[in-house]
């Protein structure tokens, strides 16, 4: 090993997947200690990033307790079946009988999953599939259950990891137009008080939010007023955007309007029905961000697979180099090609997933000592 330049080997162990990293820690002391230091973890965390080559995670239906994780260039190929394609993963207390998982979020190779048993009852769990390493989180005084929005993202202020919590809570504490919001921060692994917020989330809204340029953002209600609510994570504040399209206003009780975001900017999904029938979807891009005047109409769909389903969420997952977008509809993923005017459902026997979002892997440690048993195989979607 002393013959190979240091800048050189280091150089060439940013460039390996978490699995082979985690084997390079056994091949000696040296090795052992570069890669466990916060430096090689953040600059492995920023080359990863860089390439943007995220991996699709999919939740099952209520029944399956399934979570899948899929490479998108195995999505879009011809010949690729998506049963074939998909990995399930093997998430904390999956061996148990009780729990099903629903996804809540993904920041930086951790992934924020609920867990849900036959009652109803639940709880949290931070996990990093790559290395396996889990932490679970104590719940405080609310029902998980009834959260109406959720944020899990890092603040980059603190060098933090914060999980934000809104939820509505029944009885006399209920207060029209607004939302108890409660804060998880990893560091701490405690719960700060809650506060509230004068603002409603529609059910019909994404709960997850949509992160452009490095804040979180909503659909929200608030005074019957409709408009973009974003957070900021790391301060935990919210603030208010009035920066929908104009032409969109006048639509603010409309359940068919939804978030996204777009080759990286932020766009929003406006359904045109006449008698609950669909007519098209537009889809608008905020070109410059921040700026009313940027929004631009980029598509209008008509393709029966894109329009059906009317009263259901549907969001564009990811855009492809030669123009395709991956969307989610009615918890099916749709293939659309902008040129042609074509669709294709990728799976089209049952209805495989429920809730999307991305994944990258990373070294990334909640400094648990807790791991999920067995081996799982990430690695395997980047050779798909």
């Amino acid at each position: 090993m002393s013959s190979i330049p240091e800048e050189i080997y280091h150089e060439i162990l940013l460039s390996l997947p978490v699995k082979s990293l985690l084997i390079c820690k056994s091949v000696c002391k040296n090795w052992y200690s570069l890669i466990s230091t916060s430096d090689f973890v953040q600059l492995h965390l920023h080359f990863t990033t860089q390439r943007n080559n995220p991996i699709l995670m999919l939740e099952g239906s209520p029944s399956d307790k399934v979570l899948n994780f899929i490479g998108y260039d195995s999505l879009a190929s011809s010949v690729c079946e998506f049963e074939d394609a998909a990995i399930e993963m093997h998430y904390p207390f999956k061996s148990s009988l009780h729990y099903h998982v629903r996804l809540v979020g993904s920041c930086n190779g951790l992934v924020c999953i609920l867990l849900v048993d036959n009652d109803f009852e639940g709880f949290l769990c931070l996990w990093n599939p790559a290395t396996r390493e889990y932490k679970k989180i104590a719940i405080p005084s609310f029902s998980i259950m009834n959260y109406e929005v959720a944020a899990f993202g890092y603040a980059h202020k603190t060098d933090d990891y914060k999980l934000v919590v809104g939820f509505m809570e029944s009885g006399a504490l209920l207060i029209k137009d607004s939302t108890l919001v409660q804060v998880y921060t990893l560091a701490s692994n405690s719960w700060e008080p809650r506060q509230t917020v004068p603002y409603q989330f529609p059910y019909y809204m994404q709960r997850h939010g949509v992160l452009v340029n490095g804040d979180f953002h909503w659909l929200a209600i608030a005074q019957d007023k409709f408009f973009l609510l974003c957070l900021d994570i790391s301060d935990e504040s919210f603030k208010e955007l009035q920066l929908l399209p104009i032409e969109l206003l006048d639509q603010k009780h409309n359940p068919c309007i939804n978030l996204g975001v777009l080759e990286g900017c932020l766009c929003v999904i406006f359904t045109s029905s006449v008698n609950d029938v669909t007519i098209h979807r537009e889809v608008w891009e905020m070109l410059d961000y921040g700026v009313q005047e940027s929004w631009t109409r980029r598509y209008i769909i008509t393709h029966e697979n894109i329009i059906r389903n009317l009263f259901f969420y549907v969001s564009p997952l990811w855009c492809y180099e030669n123009g395709k977008i991956l969307f989610m509809n009615a918890g099916r993923l749709v293939l659309y090609d902008p040129e042609h005017g074509s669709a294709r459902e990728l799976h089209e026997h049952r209805n495989v997933s429920r809730l999307a979002g991305n994944y990258i892997e990373s070294l990334v440690s909640l400094k648990s000592g807790t791991y999920v048993g067995g081996e799982g195989r990430i690695e395997e979607l980047r050779e798909t």
